[in-house]
């Protein structure tokens, strides 16, 4: 297809063209066929000559495919020639099908629409009326909703753009012009009517498509994350499900009824309920013990009637564009709908009935389930995940359901199950098992150093397994699910109701868009419907209680705190101390799967030792049983992952998942490099599209100082790129209100996402914190490896961090809190500290070295503590030294005497906070307490740590506070910076007046500074006088003087001077600059506009050679004001 530039019906008569081989026209004859036949008229246009120079050949074996033509008019001023187009029916025996029909949910902004609607809806009141002379509420129900698709259909199809509308008829009028060929010198006469009326209108629309992009990027362009990643990276087709293996033959089927008809037999089976063993059903349920069961209140607070003005409100708080099922109906219009007064009885009674007499629509129980690869072989059924649509009436119902049961069930779901639980934070089984990870190491790197026990008999050889089950959701016995439900006390009603919601159901399968018969669902939890993740929980909870109250199951013991299991939805990790704990577990599994129809995967199970070392010896037996073959060691090079995590275990892992992390962070640079970004573009592309890529694992996994530095190279590299002289990476970093960017600083991040742990280890008394699994692990942990009796003391108290027993360790969760509590600004010297907790502290931190001493403390001091050298006086509450004849001091050597001489001559002082404790005072709290020394920390905006928000934000804000403004910014006030980032600009706007505040304009003055033997002069290129600042080429040559006089003449207040608009552009204060001559545009966007213009004109003219001229340039600035007023005056054209 395509300009031929001939007109291939002109044939000489040999069959040859004047323009083409024989060779080529024999070609054409003998397998091609213009699909236009006869059907055309000119396609080509210049002056008073036309002719059809434009054509689409298709084979012949191919030409009964083609379904229709079309050829469409163009403006002259955009080609001389015609648009040509064909429909085709692709024949693909797996060509997607019409799919599920959905409802645009973008109507229900329509104000057109939602007025047609709600005169459709009062029409349909008296239909409506007689219909419920002869059909239940559910029915009634359904057929309003039918009736509103039914007419959203019908509304859908007509075109309320009205220049779209007219252009198409128009276009239409001049293709039935064409074809009267009859009276074509009539009809001719009209044509260049009708010409000029399509010219003017798609002239028309596609100015109006020019401003509203124009507009739509200045607003979003670079402001908004998700626009951003959509603009640049495509959307991925649709996956196809190519093949489907048959499961009797093996064989591989490709066409959609075989592919249609195994996935349909493959959901019938494993929606078909097995046979449970009533003995293994009646064990399992006595493991939820007695007093995990509702009261009479929660039981009546899941009873309550539902109120039409709670569905509205959670109709409201839905997600957006959420997937409709079959009745197409998305929450936006149904909003709409259920919104309409005599419809809310109705809806009232149909909800209410649901809940109480488990009475559903008819269309509650339909649903369309979609398939997405997982991953495996794409060809088995099994590696896909089934995610049930259903309509979204029905979802407000399990939605108003599920968080009745959530508000409910949090006491019944043990702590170790954090999936889908309010207040439970799944990083914390990550950080658990990271703890018990290095607490193993620990053990094993002492005995490994220390050489004290050799042949390592008396540690410990504890794995952890990473359990998997085959279609966990899709396979609980719903019989099982009733008997867990009744057990934990909850109504009969609900439970009837929860049990005909997940089993009354007929399902049909979407593949390649195309619906297979209908597959009835008697098993199984729906993927996607807000009740099932809580049901799973309160199912596979009988599951974990019966390894938790398990009294011969021993678990992993780090202290006093028991581990046996973690758990996370269905990805449950189990950790196990020697074969027993596997029988047990073994044993509980098989109750388990008896009792409910699951199934557990024991090839996918992942097996690693918590040590980290290689114990397969030991484990051979037991694990390959069980049918695992691998134990995950330091000898893999790869980490294994849980719930995302990487659990590093050895340096060479920590290189392959900082490899894996890097290449996948410079893959994603890649892709926005090449883009056309402002300063706040780029800030906003690394924040939400690049660096988000590290914040889930940043909020366990422990970097080295290393790893961050490359990964800040990273950031640095993309934010420097095309930017010369460079902004300081302070500058990025720095808030917005100060004149930064707003860049988030990867290592101040990774802290700020350790506060989340820090912050009850600072503020909670130890009570609260025991009673806590992470806090009270993380505090047992530094306690064991500083070897104090208080995990606040080396977190507070730098000098005194040890790892006791070890000579070296490995980066580990220890120094990501340290890091993050030494970024916190404090100030101890006012600490009221007591004298029990002075005497608790290390000698190190009582005392320091004043810059003037040359005194060397000696080494024995970082292991002795205050207690070793100070008594405490009871009688007069005060500490004072020990006798220097004190036989305790002896194994202390020469380090007390020395510290001793040092204070008593200066050379060593008291810290401030310590010194009140030397002199006799009342006893006020004989306890031991890190208080007064937590109090001290300046958190942003005054708050304490102890009342503060344990949130990253809070964080950030707290530790920049206290980063200076660098001097060039300071001209700006937080007002004035908040002005500006809201200003819709372009990339060109933005950066030119930006780099001109930060000092990053590149003058020849300062590219001859940096660059002497690149850059011999300092002189301006344009008018060549000496040094050339950034003020010079903005505004003082005499070429951009020019300029600047101009834009005050025809558009600003005549006795604005240059200087005026300088300080104004440097403080983006305009209050002295408010007068503008054009309407519809403020004056401050004009000097902005200006300033824009003349760098483009200054680098054409260093980088093309293009001579600059201010006539030129006024031009260019006329046209950007005047397209800039129109941009935002765009909604008045529509």
């Amino acid at each position: 297809m395509g300009d031929f530039n001939y007109q291939y019906k002109d044939r000489r008569v040999d069959g040859t063209l004047t323009s083409a081989p024989v060779e080529w026209t024999d070609l054409l004859d003998d397998y091609f066929i213009d699909v236009f036949g006869e059907d055309k008229h000119n396609t080509w246009h210049s002056g008073s000559n036309s002719g059809i120079l434009d054509y689409i050949f298709c084979s012949s074996n191919a030409h009964h495919l083609v379904t229709s033509t079309n050829q469409q008019y163009l403006s002259p001023a955009w080609t001389d020639h015609e648009l040509l187009g064909f429909s085709f029916r692709y024949q693909d025996a797996n060509g997607r099908g019409p799919g599920n029909w959905k409802a645009n949910p973008f109507l229900a902004c329509n104000k057109t629409f939602r007025k047609a609607l709600a005169e459709f809806l009062i029409d349909s009141e008296a239909r409506l009326a007689e219909i419920k002379r002869f059909s239940t509420p559910q029915q009634q129900w359904d057929w309003i909703k039918a009736e509103v698709k039914m007419f959203i259909k019908q509304y859908q199809m007509e075109d309320l753009n009205w220049r779209k509308q007219q252009l198409h008829r128009l276009l239409s009028k001049r293709n039935k012009m064409m074809r009267h060929k009859k009276t074509r010198g009539l009809v001719f006469q009209g044509l260049d009517t009708v010409n000029q009326q399509i010219q003017s209108l798609q002239h028309s629309l596609a100015e109006i498509e020019i401003l509203k992009a124009g507009k739509f990027w200045r607003e979003h362009g670079e402001k908004s994350p998700g626009f951003l990643k959509r603009s640049v990276v495509s959307r991925e087709n649709r996956r196809s499900i190519v093949e489907l293996r048959n499961p009797t033959t093996g064989d591989l089927c490709q066409d959609q009824p075989s592919i249609s008809n195994i996935a349909t037999n493959f959901y019938t089976s494993l929606f078909t309920p097995e046979a449970l063993d009533s003995t293994s059903l009646s064990v399992i349920i006595r493991n939820i013990p007695g007093h995990l069961k509702l009261n009479s209140e929660q039981q009546e607070s899941l009873m309550m009637p539902i109120d039409v003005e709670e569905l509205l409100t959670d109709s409201k708080q839905t997600r957006r564009l959420s997937s409709p099922g079959p009745d197409g109906l998305p929450y936006e219009i149904l909003y709409l709908v259920m919104k309409f007064p005599p419809f809310h009885d109705l809806i009232q009674l149909v909800y209410n009935e649901a809940l109480k007499k488990g009475k559903f629509p008819p269309s509650w129980n339909e649903s369309v389930m979609c398939l997405l690869y997982k991953k495996g072989d794409p060809a088995e059924m099994k590696n896909y995940r089934p995610l049930s649509l259903a309509n979204s009436d029905y979802k407000l119902f399990t939605r108003n359901i599920n968080r009745r049961i959530m508000e409910v069930s949090s006491n019944l779901i043990s702590r170790h199950q954090l999936g889908f639980i309010p207040g439970r934070f799944i990083a914390e089984n990550g950080m658990i098992c990271q703890l018990l990870m290095e607490d193993a190491q620990r053990k094993w790197s002492i005995a490994e150093q220390q050489e004290n026990d050799p042949s390592f008999n008396t540690l410990d050889y504890d794995i952890g397994l990473l359990l998997d089950q085959e279609k966990a959701y899709d396979r609980v016995n719903l019989e099982y699910l009733r008997k867990v439900l009744g057990k934990f006390g909850f109504p009969r009603p609900i439970i009837k109701c929860i049990s005909k919601l997940m089993g009354d159901n007929l399902i049909r399968i979407n593949i390649n868009g195309h619906l297979s018969t209908e597959v009835a669902k008697l098993r199984g939890l729906k993927q996607g419907d807000p009740l099932s993740p809580v049901l799973y929980n309160l199912a596979f909870e009988p599951f974990l209680l019966a390894i938790l109250h398990d009294r011969q199951f021993q678990g992993y013991l780090m202290g006093t705190a028991r581990t046996k299991l973690l758990c996370y939805a269905d990805d449950a990790l189990v950790f196990i101390h020697d074969s027993n704990d596997l029988t047990r577990l073994q044993l509980h599994m098989a109750r388990y799967c008896a009792a409910s129809n699951a199934k557990f995967n024991n090839a996918k199970v992942e097996a690693f030792s918590v040590s980290g070392r290689d114990t397969w010896d030991m484990w051979d037996g037991p694990l390959s049983q069980m049918g695992i073959t691998h134990l995950h060691s330091v000898e893999d090079d790869e980490p294994l992952t849980y719930l995302g995590f990487p659990l590093v275990q050895s340096r060479i892992q920590r290189v392959h998942f900082m490899g894996a992390l890097v290449t996948k962070i410079k893959t994603a640079i890649q892709i926005h490099s090449g883009r056309s970004l402002s300063v706040v573009g780029k800030a906003t592309v690394l924040n939400s599209l690049l660096l988000s890529k590290l914040w889930y694992i940043l909020r366990v996994t422990p970097l080295t100082q290393a790893d961050f530095k490359q990964l800040r190279s990273l950031a640095i590299q993309f934010l420097r790129r095309n930017i010369f002289p460079v902004i300081p990476w302070k500058v990025w970093t720095l808030p917005k209100d100060k004149g930064g960017l707003g860049v988030v600083d990867i290592q101040i991040q990774a802290s700020a996402l350790y506060f989340r742990w820090l912050h009850p280890l600072l503020v909670q008394d130890q009570d609260v914190i025991d009673s806590h699994p992470v806090s009270y692990l993380l505090s047992y942990h530094i306690r064991n490896v500083n070897g104090y009796p208080h995990h606040q003391i080396p977190l507070l108290f730098p000098s005194a961090r040890r790892t006791k027993g070890l000579k070296k360790q490995r980066t580990g969760t220890v120094d990501m809190l340290y890091r993050t509590v030494d970024y916190l600004p404090k100030l101890f010297d006012a600490a009221p500290i007591n004298s029990a907790t002075a005497m608790a502290l290390p000698l190190q931190a009582a005392f320091y070295v004043p810059p003037s001493s040359s005194l060397v403390v000696p080494l024995k001091v970082k292991e002795m503590m205050v207690s070793d050298v100070f008594q405490y006086d009871a009688r007069l509450n005060f500490v004072h030294w020990r006798d220097t004849r004190d036989p305790s001091l002896l194994r202390w050597k020469r380090a007390p005497s020395t510290v001793f001489r040092g204070l008593a001559s200066g050379t060593l002082k008291f810290q401030p906070y310590f010194l009140p404790v030397c002199n006799p005072a009342p006893v006020v709290d004989p306890g031991v307490s890190f208080a007064p020394l937590v109090d001290q920390f300046c958190l942003h905006d005054g708050q304490s740590l102890r009342n503060a928000q344990a949130s990253a934000k809070t964080f950030r804000l707290s530790v920049l506070s206290s980063v200076e403004q660098p001097l060039v910014l300071q001209n700006v006030s937080a007002a004035n910076w908040k002005f500006f980032w809201s200003l819709s600009l372009t990339y060109i706007q933005r950066n030119v007046i930006y780099r001109f505040i930060a000092g990053c304009i590149p003058s020849r003055s300062r590219l001859h500074y940096m660059m002497p033997a690149f850059f011999e002069s300092h002189n301006c290129p344009v008018c060549l006088s000496p040094n050339e600042t950034a003020s010079h080429l903005l505004f003082d040559c005499p070429s951009k003087e020019k300029v600047w006089q101009g834009v005050i003449f025809e558009f600003l207040w005549p006795t604005t001077s240059i200087t005026d608009i300088k300080e104004a552009l440097l403080s983006l204060d305009f209050s002295d600059i408010w007068y503008s001559q054009v309407k519809g545009i403020h004056p401050y966007r004009i000097l902005l506009i200006t300033l824009s213009q003349i760098w483009l004109a200054h680098m054409r003219f260093v980088f093309d050679g293009t001579i600059f001229v201010p006539e030129a340039i006024l031009v260019h600035i006329h046209s950007t004001v005047r397209q800039t007023v129109d941009e935002d005056q765009i909604h008045s054209l529509l």
